[in-house]
C-alpha cells in the first residue's frame, strides 16, 4: 500500500500529453545559465558579525567616556593647572588670609621666599596658600586690583620646564612668555630653580598693559627658592 492515489499516474501522462510546452528565448536560457549560485553563509558568520559590532560600540562609548588628553607642551599644561586653581580661588575664596606664618607655608609648600610682594596701592595682597598641582607642591599667592580682577600668582618646582621662546614679551629687562588659556592670560617664567606664574582673566588687547605692570611689580618685589 503506497500513498499515492489511483488516478495520479493517468493525471500526470494526460497533462505531460496536452499542455502546450514553450521553448526559452536564447537570451533567458543563457542568463539563468550563467547567474552565480549564491554559496550558503556560514553559520558562525551572523554571531561574528554580533559580536564585532558590540565591541564596536562599547569602544566607542569608552572613548567617550575618557578624560580629555593633558595638553602635551609641558608649559601649557603648567599654565593650565594654575589657571584651574585660580578659577578654583575665584569661586570659593583663597582657603588662608594674610598674616600666615612663614614657617608654616614654607614647610607645606616647599617653597621659600628671600623676600614678597605684599601689596600696594594697585595691587591688594588677599592671601597666600600651599597648593598641589601637575603632581608638584607649590605656593600661591592671591592680589586683587582696584578693578577687583583676582591675579594669582603661583611657585612650583622649575623641574626641567622650558619656557617657549617664541612666546616670550620683553618688559623692561625680563621676557617671560605670554600664554593664554581659556579667557585667562598667564606670564610664565623661571627663576632660579623654581617656575613662576601669573595668571589673571585680563585677556583683552587693552588689558595687557597692565598684566605687564602686574607681572613687573610682583617680579621685582619676590625672590622665591626651592626650600628642599
Amino acid at each position: 500500500m503506497t500513498d499515492r492515489e489511483p488516478g495520479d499516474d493517468g493525471l500526470g501522462a494526460r497533462l505531460a500529453r496536452d499542455l502546450p510546452r514553450y521553448t526559452a528565448p536564447p537570451h533567458v536560457r543563457r542568463a539563468v545559465l550563467e547567474t552565480p549560485t549564491a554559496a550558503p553563509r556560514p553559520v558562525w558568520v551572523t554571531p561574528l558579525l554580533s559580536a564585532a559590532a558590540t565591541a564596536l560600540l562599547l569602544l566607542l562609548v569608552g572613548v567617550g567616556l575618557l578624560p580629555p588628553r593633558a595638553p602635551a607642551d609641558p608649559a601649557r599644561r603648567l599654565v593650565g593647572a594654575v589657571v584651574t586653581e585660580h578659577t578654583r580661588a575665584l569661586r570659593w575664596g583663597v582657603r588662608h588670609q594674610e598674616g600666615l606664618p612663614a614657617a608654616w607655608l614654607t614647610r607645606e609648600s616647599g617653597i621659600g621666599v628671600q623676600r614678597i610682594f605684599t601689596g600696594d596701592e594697585r595691587l591688594g595682597f588677599v592671601g597666600a596658600e600651599p597648593v598641589y598641582l601637575d603632581r608638584e607642591r607649590g605656593m600661591a599667592l592671591h592680589y586683587r586690583d582696584v578693578e577687583g580682577h583676582l591675579v594669582t600668582y603661583v611657585v612650583l618646582p622649575a623641574g626641567t620646564l622650558t619656557v617657549p621662546d617664541r612666546r616670550r614679551v620683553q618688559i623692561d629687562r625680563f621676557r617671560p612668555a605670554l600664554i593664554r588659556d581659556d579667557g585667562f592670560s598667564a606670564w610664565l617664567w623661571r627663576q632660579g630653580g623654581v617656575a613662576c606664574v601669573i595668571v589673571a582673566d585680563m585677556a583683552a588687547p587693552d588689558q595687557l598693559d597692565r598684566f605687564k605692570d602686574y607681572y613687573l611689580r610682583v617680579r621685582l618685589a619676590t625672590e622665591p627658592f626651592p626650600a628642599e
